[in-house]
């Protein structure tokens, strides 16, 4: 399968790397800390939810990996995004670690930029540094500003931004473009 395409039972997308997003995610940005978003998480799991999108910003990290812990469904069965903050760059590793210990965890499944700031040839390496520690599938940066050439280590986004970033990049008054096929 090619980058973008949909797997036969139309319920994720191949990403550059071959690894799959499932296309039906849960996102709880704005759902706080505690038993409301351990509850989100958990009844989405339980109605087939197998994808979690949390981010290091978001203050629930601890949350989303109690209710996954908690759900019972296997780890290996769910994809966890999370994001590093804005003006991180650089310190990748301590980001992720402290990201990974909320979470309970030993791996995401895809770490991304949260909103890149204004820094372009940095934020270029920040994913391909993060791959380097190990504990992180893909790598990548949504709603980002423009298309990202390939860095010296041929780092490229794993796919286009979301169609929720895309449209978040319009309402907040940025343009985004895609690095790869307009979903």
């Amino acid at each position: 399968m090619a980058t973008g395409d949909l797997t036969a039972d139309g319920h994720a997308r191949v990403l550059a790397d071959g690894n799959r997003i499932p296309m039906l995610g849960l996102g709880v940005w704005q759902v706080p800390n505690g038993p409301e978003c351990i509850d989100a998480v958990r009844w989405a799991l339980e109605l087939g939810y197998r994808h979690i999108d949390t981010a290091q910003a978001y203050g629930n990290e601890e949350s989303v990996g109690r209710a996954l812990r908690d759900s019972g469904v296997p780890r290996d069965e769910v994809f966890v995004t999370t994001k590093m903050p804005p003006g991180r760059a650089g310190r990748e590793r301590q980001t992720l670690a402290e990201s990974l210990r909320q979470l309970g965890m030993d791996r995401v499944d895809l770490w991304l930029v949260h909103w890149p700031p204004g820094d372009r040839a940095r934020d270029r390496r920040t994913p391909s540094s993060a791959r380097k520690a190990g504990p992180v599938s893909p790598a990548g940066a949504p709603a980002a500003r423009s298309a990202m050439p390939p860095d010296g280590d041929g780092y490229r986004p794993v796919a286009a931004p979301s169609r929720c970033a895309r449209h978040r990049a319009r309402w907040c008054g940025r343009r985004a473009s895609a690095a790869g096929p307009a979903w």
